[in-house]
């Protein structure tokens, strides 16, 4: 039987879909940066199968305001990162992660699989050294980073560059399995324009839907603001199976 193929938009609404295929490039991005120490028991419990989390209970916060051509374009964007492994390649994986616009959602989302919600609009704060950020969903603060620039770095560490991603695509029919990928993508053309490091602070928090404060920190390893940009090219799937709701799962890895 012959297979029929044809060409269509990249997404939905096929007659004016809200974004291109990639690459999407990171015009501009203004970030605070903080690493800090967590459970490394927590931690694990947040990465999901396959993936192996290393880092021993490292995590990396993130808030900005970044501007992205060919997709979603100017959005306040925050979340946590923490390390992990697949098939022998290091990179990071991202948990939670908070966006305050629906281009923004919308790509993240659907063309690469990340777990991001709305939050409330917001922006980075200059307080005279000191650099502030906040995200807040439906009024609730979730997590808030802050640094003081105390001296210049190299900013350029803490730009990602290995992802991967859990993308899961839901089936509307019981019947039906739902898709499960692995998607992994490296980030490219990293430019690093300003970095500054010095004395730091991360708070986590949450509401009755999404709760942050299950990652807490014990101590702050380093913190950062930095100004740059960078490349978000087309990513790789790696896995992709058929999986059907587990009714009696409680936790990201399926502990009971």
């Amino acid at each position: 039987m012959a297979v029929r193929t044809r060409k269509e938009a990249f997404s939905n609404p096929l007659l004016s879909p809200p974004y291109l295929e990639p690459p999407y490039p990171v015009e501009e991005a203004k970030l605070i940066i903080v690493r800090y120490r967590a459970d490394p028991k927590i931690v694990a419990g947040v990465v999901p199968q396959p993936l192996e989390p290393v880092g021993d209970g490292i995590v990396t916060a993130f808030i900005g305001d970044i501007w992205q051509i060919a997709g979603p374009g100017e959005y306040h964007e925050g979340g946590i990162s923490v390390g992990v492994r697949y098939e022998g390649t290091a990179g990071s994986y991202m948990p939670f992660r908070l966006t305050s616009t629906y281009d923004a959602l919308l790509v993240g989302r659907e063309v690469f699989g990340m777990p991001k919600l709305l939050c409330d609009r917001g922006t980075v704060w200059i307080d005279g050294n000191g650099r502030r950020a906040s995200l807040v969903r439906r009024g609730d603060e979730i997590l808030a980073l802050g640094v003081n620039l105390e001296r210049r770095g190299d900013g350029k560490k803490l730009l990602p560059v290995h992802r991967f991603f859990i993308k899961k695509i839901p089936s509307p029919d019981p019947k039906w399995a739902s898709l499960r990928q692995v998607v992994y993508q490296r980030l490219t053309g990293h430019q690093v324009k300003r970095a500054y490091t010095g004395r730091g602070w991360v708070r986590t928090g949450g509401n009755v839907a999404l709760d942050l404060s299950v990652i807490a920190p014990s101590s702050v390893v380093e913190a950062w603001y930095v100004e740059a940009g960078w490349d978000v090219p087309a990513a790789k799937i790696l896995l992709e199976e058929k999986v059907w709701r587990a009714f009696n799962s409680k936790g990201p890895r399926g502990e009971g």
